[in-house]
């Protein structure tokens, strides 16, 4: 009874045989030797057992992997067992990091992902993270307690006075639109034109006009931001549309200097297109002079009376609306505003508020806009009653070209140099829009 195991069961001390089996035909028999196998796959099955072996062992542990044919593989200790599980466990989860890295939608989404970081790094860099700064250094300037630091701001002393220069003027309300949208009863409309810098082109100025349809008769005024002449071919021009429809202006540099210059030229008696000032010599000295001749002593006249500031009143949704040529330095009254920085100003000094016709600084109209907006956001943590909000209409910065904000309002789209006329139409109830015509060019930039 311990010798190879009997029909009983008995067990034989022999080492068992290595057995491949094929595991796509395994199927459950009777060990009873009495038992007649009529199945043809059963009898194919066990072909692959010896004949007249009986097992030690049970038949799972017969089972070896095809490819593992190695006679050291076949007879491995519990503990290489083990060692092998834990490694076959380990190359698992290799396999599986593997098969996830390799697999195209992975490369997709990886690409995907670093292109969505490259963005994000690109517009926190280039972008956001410039203008928080940015924010915070406009925040800073308006800061009463910096004014101490260097001697006070600019408008705290008195502004010189020029006696040939209109400071201000307020537009008659029989121009400005209602505040609420007309109605049908109501006798006709009121609409605002507000043209940005026209530089003496004509042609343009009335293909303008003409596209917003406008009409004096039916309740439109026409107003002009400053640069009406210089550079381009037809100053007079201009100025004569302006004076038949009956417009408003403010004074731009372009003004100043043509006034100033012809005013000159009159007094040494060169103002004749006859008479020839030995002095003009610069290119552009050359090109004023002549524009100074041009002009008329009744065109001249109507330009010496455009004021450097001009109120237009209360305007739905824009509150109280100025019209000048360059700028306004945020926090001074219009009566302490200096005359020539208004006509010139592109920039400001953070520290000093001293405004600049450079373009190297901050731009006026960041200052303005965040001044206004603190000036809100603090009175709406006192109370809900209304702060009294200014809206600037400007022109005078082609670089910058149209430049449309909450509280600012840029139309120099740089006409002259082939690019756009542009126009603010405001109409009753404060609606408003920008209407732009292409110019040619008489001009390079």
């Amino acid at each position: 009874m311990t010798g190879d195991r009997t029909r009983a069961g008995v067990w034989s001390s022999k080492p068992p045989r290595s057995l491949d089996l094929n595991m796509d035909n395994i199927s459950v028999s009777s060990s009873n030797d009495d038992e007649t196998l009529h199945s043809p796959s059963q009898n194919a099955f066990f072909q692959s057992f010896p004949r007249g072996i009986s097992p030690k062992y049970p038949l799972i542990n017969y089972v070896t992997n095809k490819w593992d044919t190695s006679r050291s593989s076949r007879g491995r200790s519990l503990s290489t067992t083990s060692n092998t599980s834990f490694d076959r466990h380990r190359y698992s989860w290799m396999a599986f990091i593997l098969s996830i890295v390799t697999a195209p939608r992975f490369r997709r989404y990886m690409v995907v992902y670093a292109v969505l970081v490259v963005f994000a790094y690109v517009g926190w860099d280039f972008f956001l993270q410039p203008m928080l700064e940015e924010r915070k250094v406009i925040i800073e300037s308006l800061d009463v307690a910096a004014m101490d630091k260097v001697g006070g701001w600019y408008g705290t002393n008195l502004r010189p006075e020029f006696a040939d220069i209109v400071t201000m003027r307020t537009l008659s309300p029989d121009f400005l639109p209602r505040l609420e949208k007309s109605s049908r009863r109501q006798s006709g409309r009121r609409r605002l034109l507000i043209v940005g810098d026209v530089h003496g082109c004509q042609y343009e100025l009335e293909r303008l006009l003409k596209k917003v349809s406008f009409d004096q008769t039916a309740g439109d005024h026409l107003i002009f931001t400053g640069d009406m002449i210089s550079k381009g071919p037809a100053s007079a021009g201009v100025v004569d549309i302006a004076r038949e429809l009956g417009a408003s202006c403010v004074r731009g540099n372009h003004e100043d200097r043509i006034l100033l210059l012809r005013s000159e030229m009159k007094l040494r008696n060169i103002l004749s297109p006859e008479s020839v000032d030995r002095n003009e010599t610069a290119q552009s000295d050359v090109a004023e002079r002549k524009i100074a001749r041009e002009l008329s002593d009744e065109q001249a006249a109507w330009l010496q009376e455009c004021p450097v500031m001009l109120k237009l009143g209360s305007v739905t949704g824009m509150g109280d609306v100025v019209v000048v040529h360059g700028g306004l330095v945020p926090g001074v009254p219009l009566e302490r505003q200096e005359l020539t920085s208004v006509m010139s100003m592109r920039t400001i000094d953070l520290e000093t508020h001293v405004p600049s016709s450079g373009k190297e600084g901050m731009p006026w109209f960041k200052l303005f806009n965040q001044y206004h907006k603190l000036l809100v956001t603090g009175q709406e943590r006192i109370d809900s009653s209304p702060v009294p909000t200014m809206t600037v209409v400007y022109g005078h910065d082609a670089s910058t070209s149209l430049n449309i904000r909450q509280y600012t309002k840029g139309l120099d789209s740089g006409c002259v140099y082939g690019r756009k006329l542009s126009a603010l139409v405001i109409e009753d109830g404060g609606k408003n829009e920008v209407v732009q015509v292409k110019c040619n060019e008489y001009v390079k930039s």
